[in-house]
């Protein structure tokens, strides 16, 4: 899956935001793209090895055919890069979901399809393992209000407690604001006061990290005309937000790319989402995906020469 179709670029990957197309320079280096329809990844390290885990819908083994009925057998499953073999599938009937690593111990969230319709998720499920093999049972950690419905998920140690971003369609916002919520455990969760991103826009495809006292959070930016890329905003409370500068997007499509093939080959990118990172050997990975934002995405990856940190903290510089 993923033999890597073109070749590596040695150079850091151009921007293509339709704002500011020269004013912006990506510290990414070593961009490549990958041969996988995947859009929810979440690239982790675990005893000193790199791991993907790959929210897997059953309809991509059907091309260019929609089988949204097939929902039920969608996998959260992870992969280990060095060998490229799948080691374990922590749950089936869920989607996009993350992993986080902590104090030996690997966390799978994920939404749960339930048994009525694909994307009417009333609950987070968690289930954890120190092997990637033997998984703890799954149970519910966050459940919905009655007006709303989530989607993604993403975990982060904060300054004291782990907290949680979820994306809603809560009926006040519009759809896909992002919620915050607190925990001891990673189990019991509480909402963060006033804690939202997204109240006033579009926004989506969420990942949170935290690192020297404050939060950084990538999110959807809706460009018009369907094209998407991914930002990043910084706080120190959760509640209140500042945006990096609007011609430095985190990555950004590649204008008039062809998309992977369960795509219709007249089908160019034009969206780049669900970008999440890790630090391994040195450097940072990101991976995203492009495509069209319908039916498949089409992953990709490239790295930064520095730590998480040094990257986030880049783009408000």
């Amino acid at each position: 899956m993923y033999r890597i179709l073109s070749a590596v670029i040695a150079l850091a990957l151009p921007t293509l935001s339709v704002f500011a197309a020269d004013a912006w320079k990506s510290p990414f280096i070593n961009w490549c793209k990958l041969e996988s329809p995947l859009v929810e990844v979440t690239p982790f390290v675990f005893n000193d090895k790199m791991y993907l885990m790959e929210s897997w819908q059953k309809q991509w083994e059907f091309s260019h055919e929609k089988h949204q009925e097939l929902f039920q057998e969608d996998e959260v499953r992870i992969r280990d890069l060095a060998s490229d073999r799948i080691v374990s599938t922590p749950f089936t009937g869920h989607g996009l979901a993350m992993t986080f690593v902590w104090e030996g111990r690997v966390y799978v969230f994920a939404s749960d399809w339930g048994t009525e319709k694909k994307w009417e998720v009333r609950n987070v499920g968690m289930t954890s393992s120190t092997d990637l093999k033997n998984w703890d049972t799954p149970e519910v950690v966050l459940h919905s209000n009655d007006d709303e419905k989530f989607f993604n998920v993403s975990v982060c140690r904060g300054a004291e407690k782990f907290v949680m971003l979820v994306e809603s369609n809560d009926p006040r916002w519009p759809a896909f604001t992002f919620k915050y919520f607190t925990s001891d455990d990673l189990k019991t969760w509480e909402q963060v006061p006033d804690a939202y991103y997204g109240i006033d826009k579009y926004v989506g495809g969420p990942a949170l990290y935290f690192f020297d006292g404050t939060y950084y959070t990538l999110y959807l930016q809706a460009l018009g005309e369907n094209h998407y890329e991914t930002r990043v905003a910084r706080s120190t409370d959760l509640v209140t937000w500042e945006d990096a500068p609007e011609d430095r997007p985190f990555v950004t499509f590649k204008k008039g790319a062809k998309v992977h093939p369960l795509r219709p080959a007249d089908v160019r990118e034009q969206n780049a989402s669900d970008a999440e990172i890790c630090y391994f050997k040195d450097r940072t990975y990101v991976y995203y995906t492009g495509g069209d934002q319908h039916f498949a995405g089409d992953l990709q990856r490239a790295e930064y020469m520095g730590t998480p940190q040094e990257l986030l903290e880049s783009f408000f510089k």
